[in-house]
């Protein structure tokens, strides 16, 4: 699924009620403004999932991303890989991880996205 600007903004309806959309969006447009802040609609869907359509931990995510949007990234996308000694594990373990994280992450972005 290709994620746009179009995609962030249907996200924040859905997650957000609709007093908080405009700020929602304020802070989102806070990320991709520095020439090094690439992949700028892909971490602010990441930040819309770590947010669980709460403003404030919308904008820990948002100030996180400013720093190293890797980490977002991996809160949204990985978020079982992140709490598992995967470095210590057989790679055919993290390989399921990875792929459970993978499919949680499309399972919520389909179901929040759909028509």
């Amino acid at each position: 699924m290709e994620l746009t600007l179009e995609t962030v903004h249907r996200i924040v309806t859905r997650l957000f009620a609709q007093a908080d959309h405009q700020p929602a969006l304020a802070m989102l447009e806070q990320y991709g403004t520095a020439a090094w802040e690439g992949e700028v609609a892909r971490v602010r869907v990441a930040a819309l999932k770590v947010s669980g359509g709460k403003l404030a931990e919308l904008e820990r995510a948002v100030a996180a991303a400013k720093v190293d949007y890797r980490d977002v990234l991996s809160w949204a996308e990985y978020p079982t890989e992140l709490v598992k000694p995967t470095w210590e594990m057989p790679g055919p373990d993290v390989a399921q991880i990875r792929t459970s994280d993978r499919s949680q992450y499309m399972q919520w972005l389909i179901e929040i996205t759909k028509p």
